[in-house]
């Protein structure tokens, strides 16, 4: 079942923008100031909007640094408990696990634009994935409809690196999921579930 929604952010809509690609924000307001300044004869105007796109810039930087981290928590969590209702299973039991990782980094913020999110049920013979998005510069989230089953006795090896889990099957294919950090809880139970895996 696909699902998305809104995510609620106390900052005005063209400062959270602003600050999610502030470059592209000074640099018009340098090439429109400039523009009024120096060819339409409109001082005012030209000093108004070479102030005021790096102060609308600095605003929208400082909102999405102290907002980001918690609404991308939520966004994680939403997504979370959206796969495990689909599933029937609580949010909360300890065979799910949630892997995101970040892509579209901006210069001067911790966060990115966009987390691909992972979310799996790991059973006694099989691992159910559902994949999902975080799309902090749009204020979204999304799970995807299809999800994917793994048999527990089809996995080879588990290994962690370059910011991803890798999962290698029996056939020689492999399935990716950006984490940002190790997660070691995901990775022991993926271990415990398939016996033979090997987990790098």
């Amino acid at each position: 079942m696909a699902a998305d929604g809104s995510l609620d952010v106390d900052t005005f809509t063209p400062v959270w923008t602003a600050g999610w690609q502030w470059p592209w924000a000074v640099v018009l307001a340098l090439m429109l100031g400039g523009n009024f300044l120096l060819a339409a004869d409109r001082p005012l105007l030209g000093t108004a909007v070479l102030f005021g796109g790096p102060a609308l810039a600095v605003a929208g930087v400082r909102a999405v640094s102290a907002e980001s981290a918690a609404v991308r928590r939520a966004a994680v969590e939403k997504i979370r408990a959206t796969a495990a209702e689909t599933v029937g299973v609580d949010p909360d039991d300890p065979s799910v696990y949630t892997l995101s990782g970040g892509r579209g980094s901006v210069v001067g913020l911790d966060a990115a634009k966009r987390y691909e999110t992972t979310v799996l049920f790991v059973g006694e013979s099989s691992v159910s994935v559902h994949d999902g998005e975080v799309n902090l510069l749009a204020t979204s989230w999304r799970l995807a409809d299809d999800a994917e089953t793994l048999a527990c006795d089809r996995i080879d090896e588990v290994t962690y690196s370059d910011g991803a889990v890798v999962v290698s099957l029996d056939d020689g294919t492999r399935r990716t999921y950006p984490s940002d950090s190790r997660p070691t809880d995901a990775l022991a139970a993926l271990a415990a579930a398939s016996p033979s895996a090997a987990v790098v």
